[in-house]
């Protein structure tokens, strides 16, 4: 398992910071068409002082603010004009998790998300990209949205994955912070796309050798 690479930004202090990471990269996110007012959700946790910055419920991410960003201080929520994302438990047992990672980003995008759909995981031996960040994507089965249902099997799936696809919804992704967790489903979704339409054409896989050889060099994001 490859271990994440250290830091990439500057860890956030003080409340105020840990908002404008999620305001960041909601925006990011919104801008690459893989969020939108109804779905998508991020979080960075302050694990110091156990308090979980999320994005609120049913709001057009481009119009975040400091006071509309949810502070939830176990499963109540301390701060924030806007109700929580209904997501919020997927984020708590993404870092229940992953106590090496401090940021999860659930979206879905395309791409990615109709694999989902489809409930199949994803194996690829033509990309390099891909190579480097995962070994496979998994996809745990359906539950319902907003429930514990929607962990089953997730906890098991993230010990070897940041990347893990849900089951006729979306996608979860951990990160150390969230400029690595958006990183890596940018990256992803853009493999997948490409792939996509590579499938129209004729594909050509690498060889065990040339994948083995990615598989050795640093992975910037990629699995543990």
């Amino acid at each position: 398992m490859t271990v994440l690479p250290t830091e990439t930004l500057n860890q956030p202090e003080t409340p105020s910071d840990f908002k404008q990471q999620v305001i960041l990269y909601s925006k990011i996110l919104d801008q690459k068409n893989l969020v939108n007012s109804l779905e998508g959700n991020i979080s960075i946790y302050d694990r110091k002082n156990d308090l979980l910055y999320i994005t609120p419920s049913g709001t057009r991410k481009m119009f975040l603010d400091e006071d509309s960003i949810a502070v939830l201080k176990g499963d109540n929520q301390i701060e924030g004009n806007r109700k929580r994302s209904s997501e919020y438990l997927l984020h708590k047992v993404a870092l229940e998790a992953r106590q090496d990672c401090n940021a999860v980003v659930h979206v879905h995008a395309p791409f990615l998300t109709a694999y989902a759909y489809c409930q199949m995981s994803i194996e690829m031996k033509c990309s390099t990209t891909f190579t480097i960040l995962h070994d496979d994507i998994p996809c745990i089965p359906y539950g319902e949205p907003g429930s514990l249902d929607i962990t089953n099997g997730l906890t098991e799936a993230l010990q070897n994955h940041n990347l893990v696809l849900l089951g006729n919804h979306g996608l979860v992704c951990v990160g150390k912070d969230l400029e690595q967790a958006c990183s890596i489903v940018e990256a992803t979704e853009e493999v997948m796309k490409i792939y996509y339409l590579a499938k129209q054409m004729q594909l050509h896989n690498l060889s065990d050798k040339e994948l083995e050889s990615m598989k050795l060099a640093k992975r910037p994001g990629g699995n543990k």
